[in-house]
């Protein structure tokens, strides 16, 4: 089969806009419009059947788009030995007329799926393009009519119906302003409509023949049509059949065509016509792309392109919620390690002549040395110093003169440039005064030696502080954190610095890290900043009006956990609480008790698991089959070690480790009351694979990945639910691979090859079967198996129905000729957390930050709220009125734009676009009851505080309760304080106890770890790792995923 990738087809396309085109729409394209498509419509019908004949599933199964419900249908569907096969072309016309027999029934129906539905962007472009004379029919087998009402908004476009009863119109020849449209199924709003296998059979043959005649010598391109009806493809064959010049463009949904589509294009190519496939993302996606493309250089006409976008946007404005807390008790206190400051509110500022090829920063570090903090901003440097020295030094350089200039608080908060100037001169100020090494950010003492074996070397450093400057609403402070600076220039290797960092880090925190933190950060603030303050003005000694004064006590956190009285708290410690925040309640997980038949809720999921049992027990109990199958993948000889441990997942396996969170593992089946089913090595479901001999470690690694994709192809056809693939240490030089030419990931490799052909796989490693922790790992391989299956463990509880959360990620890979390019991924989760489909695309847009962060242009960012849009098409069975987006760089204007005019559009109400990240500057410690010191724990997960009015700081790592009593304090990981995340809002109206409980329960949604929590939510984690692992899917552009896949 011949196919143009989309690029490939704009470019054709745009060489021949002057010809006009024809057009044939499908269900698909109506999709965007909300009208479900003709898979949608069948699975529905299996729903109706399933349930007017099971009735006490009613409830359970409101989402036929869901993957395990399909099962289930399916599943059933399957025992009735009088229904036709899954997928089969017979599907649409039996289920139709099993659901509905009576014609009328059928006309209602889908009067129902059109009601209401308005023309998504796509329809509106190609009104705009008829305008033009680019498009003069449409051909539809759709029954919605929305080409028609389209096409009237678009005066003096006339849009000509013509359906079987009318199909004498079809002769008219090309009329300036006229658009053809033409029903082959009829119409809802009058004739009869084309469903059962004997209507759609029966084309009319005014129709068909109209279509061979126009097609002969004009281009075709279809869309969101899959070729279901054989009397359609079978007149499209006979027009591919004979001697024309009309080239057909099948534009479908992904990389792989259809069956009969690809027949048809084979054959049209085989009787001398040209015909291609072209993977798309969606209608409206292609649709905006060829516009865009194809006109490019028409600039009315794009303009009026953007006019629409804002019209089709229908989102209200989002109200100005700020995140500030209102006063309220507070029940505990949590001391920080920031302390306040205050900086000069003004500064020199000057121009200077550079000489050629000099970068202005450069020229004010050259400054900085000669005792100027300066740094460069928009054509002028802004600097603290001597006014004197600055002219002595830059006198031949200075354009004008040297001014005193305003330098704001917010402007310096807001500025990244200022913020390194104020760091700089402060971090300058404070070590100079005690004879302390010091870098832009860094302060370290010489007589603070620190020496360790690293690999056979001695490595030695100097402990210091990393300075860092935060700013709230009002405030501005210093943060210090434990850091070291190395002694000398000796090149380390990245296994060597974290090996370096690891044992300092256990150094400093001793095995009690948020009192040990505390302290070491404590003693250096005493050393900087005395016990008083630090007052000091710039140059130092001098009387300049650059006076700078650094507290030498830090802030306070007040917190409220729902208390409604004050706690009793000293009047010294009372002053110093300067931050609000409150703890959040840490959302339940819901499972299914068997023995109250209700579904049931507790924090712990193996707690939940053992008392009760997976939420989707009803969906799977009686209808899927009993046990998980599972398929292996062992190198030859080490058989006998990897069905041993295997062997394990159906034995119990009491904790010894971690105790606080551990529970001991019951067997497979006493976890998730379904049975697991293990192969012995002499099965048909073990595969075995032999070593490599291959020249080089590169083509070693490749042939056996290549190896191992044929042992999945072989266990795919043995009807397993997930393949376990064992790696012994003898293979680990393998599994990964890098050079200046060459990179090679076994892992990844896998998972691309396998998600493509729809196969879950599991990685084990020699190491994880050597591990001290069996329990853990137990428990851990038990649920990749049980989700890995398609079955579901656990959900959350608390968020609102009709909101659905997208993560956004991003890969890059830079070409040989210092390309960028980018690969987006957008995985879409459900209001419960279940993460639902993603989706890959190649973004071309972009820009690069500081940092090579991509940021998307308006245009990129809006074609990603296209693939989002169309995802929940795919994924729930009504848009979510409420979406929120998550990802790790800040969403800039272009960026939120284009999401908002492409999400609204599909009449999404209300839009949260949020920023998550790590933040390592600003820590907090926890104070023990009565406040007299710090806890030996760190703060709780759940707490949260604002520190402006759309930032806030976060904690889903820290103290949780124990298993073993809920008044013990259990602390996941147990070695260094834990790091809040912050939390932006840079668009949306929802406050912060939503958005914090929203992102604490995604949190407890990565079902690729079996700890109590993730730091970060799932939406972020999967978004990141499937980005990643795309870059060997990224000629899938388009395709669509579950998400289990690249677990």
């Amino acid at each position: 089969m011949q196919t143009l990738q989309m690029d490939e087809f704009l470019r054709s396309l745009k060489q021949n806009i002057d010809t006009p085109h024809s057009v044939l729409l499908g269900a698909g394209a109506s999709v965007e419009s909300g009208i479900q498509s003709a898979a949608d419509c069948v699975w529905e019908w299996k729903k109706e059947i399933f349930l007017s004949r099971n009735p006490g599933m009613v409830g359970t199964y409101d989402n036929p788009k869901q993957d395990n419900v399909r099962r289930v249908i399916q599943s059933w569907i399957d025992t009735q030995n009088s229904f036709p096969t899954e997928n089969s072309t017979e599907e649409y016309s039996f289920f139709v007329e099993k659901a509905y027999p009576i014609p009328e029934d059928r006309r209602k129906y889908f009067q129902g799926l059109i009601a209401g539905r308005e023309p998504s962007l796509g329809y509106h472009l190609i009104a705009m393009l008829a305008q033009r004379n680019v498009i003069k029919s449409v051909w539809t087998t759709n029954f919605d009519g929305l080409m028609t009402k389209c096409a009237h908004q678009y005066a003096p476009l006339i849009p000509i119906e013509i359906t079987a009863q009318t199909s004498d119109r079809i002769y008219r020849g090309d009329v300036a302003g006229e658009l053809l449209c033409v029903a082959l199924h009829g119409d809802y709003k009058y004739g009869d409509l084309k469903n059962t296998e004997q209507e759609l059979d029966s084309q009319d043959g005014e129709l068909v023949k109209a279509l061979r005649h126009e097609l002969t010598n004009r281009d075709l391109i279809v869309f969101g049509y899959s070729g279901r009806d054989q009397s359609l493809m079978q007149a499209l064959t006979q027009v591919y059949s004979e001697h024309g010049a009309g080239k057909l463009f099948w534009c479908g949904y992904g990389q792989d065509a259809p069956s009969s589509v690809a027949t048809l294009i084979n054959h049209a190519n085989e009787h001398g016509r040209t015909a291609f496939y072209i993977p798309t993302s969606g209608f409206d996606s292609a649709m905006y792309s060829i516009t865009r493309h194809c006109l490019s250089g028409d600039n009315s006409f794009i303009s009026k392109v953007d006019e629409l976008k804002r019209r089709l946007a229908v989102a209200v404005e989002p109200k100005s919620v700020g995140f500030l807390l209102p006063e309220e008790p507070v029940n505990k206190v949590a001391g920080t390690n920031a302390y306040p400051i205050a900086f000069p509110s003004q500064c020199y500022q000057f121009e200077v002549s550079y000489e050629p090829e000099e970068k202005p920063w450069d020229y004010c570090r050259q400054l900085g040395k000669q005792g100027i903090m300066a740094v460069p901003h928009k054509g002028v440097i802004y600097a603290w110093g001597s006014k004197e020295t600055i002219e002595d030094i830059c006198s031949s350089r200075i354009k004008g003169s040297v001014e005193l200039c305003p330098l704001p608080r917010n402007f310096v908060a807001n500025n990244g440039t200022m913020q390194e100037l104020l760091l700089k001169t402060v971090t300058h100020i404070m070590a100079k005064a005690h004879n302390l090494g010091y870098s832009k950010d860094k302060i370290w003492d010489t007589k603070e030696v620190l020496k360790y074996q690293i690999g056979g070397k001695t490595l030695t450093a100097f402990s210091g502080v990393r300075v860092a400057i935060v700013f709230d609403i009002k405030h501005s402070y210093l943060t210090f954190a434990p850091s070291y600076m190395y002694a000398d220039d000796t090149e380390l290797s990245k296994e060597e610095k974290k090996q370096f960092a690891d044992r300092f880090s256990a150094a400093v925190n001793n095995g009690r890290p948020n009192p040990n933190t505390s302290s070491y950060i404590v003693r250096w603030a005493r050393k900087l900043l005395g016990n008083d303050r630090l007052t000091v003005n710039y140059p130092v000694n001098s009387i300049s009006p650059f006076k700078f004064v650094v507290v030498a006590r830090s802030a306070l956190l007040g917190i409220n956990h729902g208390l409604p009285r004050n706690a009793s708290i000293k009047p010294e410690l009372s002053k110093r609480i300067i931050f609000r925040g409150k703890e959040y309640r840490d959302p339940q997980l819901r499972f299914y008790n068997t023995a109250s038949r209700r579904f049931i809720e507790n924090y712990h999921p193996m707690l939940g698991l053992i008392s009760n049992a997976p939420v989707d027990y009803p969906l799977n109990n009686g209808v899927l089959r009993h046990s998980i199958v599972a398929g292996v993948i062992c190198p030859v000889g080490h058989e006998r070690t990897f069905s041993g441990f295997i062997a394990g997942l159906n034995q119990r396996s009491d904790a010894k480790h971690n105790v606080d969170f551990l529970v001991s593992f019951p067997g497979f089946y006493q976890a998730f009351k379904t049975g697991l089913d293990l192969p012995n090595p002499a099965s048909n479901k073990w595969q075995s694979v032999s070593s490599i001999n291959a020249p080089d470690v590169y083509a070693t690694a490749v042939e056996f990945g290549k190896a191992i994709t044929r042992k999945i192809d072989q266990l795919s056809a043995q009807s397993v639910d997930a393949i376990l693939i064992y790696i012994p240490k003898k293979y680990e030089f393998i599994t990964s691979y890098s050079s200046d030419s060459e990179k090679f990931d076994l892992h990844d490799y896998v998972k691309a090859y396998a998600a493509q052909r729809q196969v879950a796989t599991q990685f084990v490693r020699e190491k994880t079967i050597e591990s001290e922790l069996h329990c853990q790992i137990m428990w851990a391989l038990s649920l990749a198996l049980y989700v890995k299956s398609g079955r579901i463990p656990w959900t959350i509880t608390g968020a609102q129905p009709d909101t659905a959360f997208a993560g956004i990620g991003y890969s890059v890979m830079r070409g040989a000729n210092k390309n960028n390019v980018v690969v987006g991924c957008s995985h879409i989760y459900s209001s419960d957390g279940q993460g639902m489909k993603y989706r890959l695309s190649k973004i071309h847009d972009v820009q690069f930050d500081r940092k090579d962060n991509p940021y998307l242009s308006e245009d990129e960012a809006y074609r990603l709220g296209l693939t989002i849009k169309d995802l929940f098409h795919n994924s729930f069975s009504e848009t979510p009125k409420r979406v929120v987006i998550h990802k790790r760089t800040p969403f800039r204007k272009d960026e939120i734009k284009g999401l908002v005019e492409s999400l609204s559009s599909a009449g999404v109400k209300s839009i949260d676009l949020i920023e998550i990240t790590y933040e390592d500057d600003l820590k907090c410690f926890a104070l023990n009851s009565d406040h007299s010191n710090v806890d030996g724990f760190p703060v709780r997960r759940g707490m949260c505080f604002p520190i402006t009015e759309n930032t806030m700081y976060l904690y889903t790592h820290g103290i949780a309760p124990s298993v073993r009593n809920p008044k013990f304090k259990y602390f996941q990981g147990g070695k260094t304080v834990p790091l809040p995340l912050k939390v932006v809002r840079h668009y949306g109206s929802s406050d912060m106890a939503q958005i914090a409980t929203e992102i604490l329960g995604l949190s407890k949604m990565n079902w690729n770890s079996f700890n109590l929590y993730s730091k970060l939510p799932c939406t972020i984690e999967s978004s990141n790792e499937i980005a990643r692992v795309g870059w060997l899917l990224s000629h899938c552009e388009g395709s669509l995923y579950d998400y289990r896949y690249f677990m």
